[in-house]
């Protein structure tokens, strides 16, 4: 035998023994997944894998900005909105941000927060064509995991028939953390709620600074196991590039045991997150899921066509959180 013939049995093994400790922290209630944009972009792309324009994290950005030009509530010409759009198409992550800083303050300044939240994601929970995913996610639910989410819709909480948690409500969220409360806990807000909802730098700190939500993403942190689906480089955003090194930091001599699932060649690294790989195929994180549940249908390969398998699309280098290309089906 090889060496490259034993660290490849040695990277299989480390990768068996990561998935007995999931299997393990569900059966004591103590696994909390955190869905990323990935699961809606996935669960809702059309038969070709492309996803919906309007929810990823540029699209989103058009989207809001044409929102003002076609309701009449700002002038195309208006030098702002015109140096938001040139914004979208510059790489830089900079770029981007202003974009969303000048949409957010332009759509809340008109009072059209709201109505354009409600023009994007009201419907979504309609458009679901691969259920698959939210399907094993509602499973694991009711094998006692806690779900957790960076986006903006409802489409999770509808699916497993549970309500969603806020950050507004402190109630809601000493009852969510301690467990008498049954739903999906919106880090970042809802559409439902568009006080909550993190658009642009300044929401970032807001949840950055909320001490009861860093209260529980902290506990979460030292006594549970995090599972990170459909999450990419919004890791990077304020809140949760703070959280990480903060349990980086308190935690060192221990080994870790949060998760972020990764296809095979996903080169994507997060400190200190473990690398799970599920496979090399977008559809094997159903199967990796079902795994986590001890199903026997584990070996069977949920088999989709290529016209169902979702497209593979150039990265942007976004540091965004929610819907954005680089946490479009290739972060799943």
């Amino acid at each position: 035998m090889n060496y490259s013939d034993e660290a490849t049995r040695e990277a299989a093994r480390r990768q068996e023994e990561i998935l007995a400790r999931l299997r393990e922290a569900l059966k004591k209630h103590r696994l909390v997944i955190m869905t990323g944009a990935g699961v809606t972009l996935n669960v809702t792309a059309d038969s070709s894998g492309k996803p919906l324009s309007r929810i990823t994290w540029t699209g989103l950005i058009r989207n809001g900005l044409d929102y003002l030009i076609e309701e009449n509530i700002v002038e195309a010409s208006d030098g702002r909105t015109r140096r938001a759009y040139e914004a979208i198409e510059d790489p830089e992550v900079g770029g981007l941000l202003d974009a969303a800083s000048t949409l957010s303050n332009q759509i809340k300044q008109h009072g059209q927060f709201p109505t354009w939240l409600e023009s994007v994601f009201g419907s979504l929970s309609r458009e679901i064509r691969h259920p698959a995913l939210l399907d094993v996610l509602k499973a694991l639910h009711e094998s006692g995991a806690i779900l957790l989410t960076t986006n903006y819709d409802d489409v999770l909480e509808k699916h497993c028939g549970i309500q969603r948690v806020g950050r507004s409500k402190q109630e809601d969220v000493f009852r969510f953390r301690r467990g008498d409360l049954t739903g999906v806990f919106h880090v970042h807000g809802s559409y439902h709620d568009a006080d909550e909802v993190v658009l642009d730098t300044t929401d970032y700190y807001k949840v950055k600074s909320s001490d009861v939500v860093q209260d529980m993403l902290r506990s979460f942190l030292q006594d549970k196991t995090i599972l990170f689906v459909g999450c990419g480089s919004g890791l990077e955003d304020p809140n949760f590039d703070a959280l990480l090194r903060w349990a980086s930091e308190g935690h060192k001599g221990i080994s870790n045991r949060h998760c972020l699932l990764i296809r095979d060649d996903d080169t994507a690294k997060y400190q200190p997150l473990v690398r799970v790989k599920y496979g090399p195929r977008y559809e094997d994180l159903v199967v990796y899921l079902q795994r986590i549940l001890g199903d026997q249908t584990e070996t069977q390969s949920v088999e989709l066509t290529t016209s169902q398998r979702p497209a593979k699309r150039r990265r942007t280098g976004t540091r965004s959180n929610f819907l954005e290309p680089s946490q479009e089906p290739e972060d799943l």
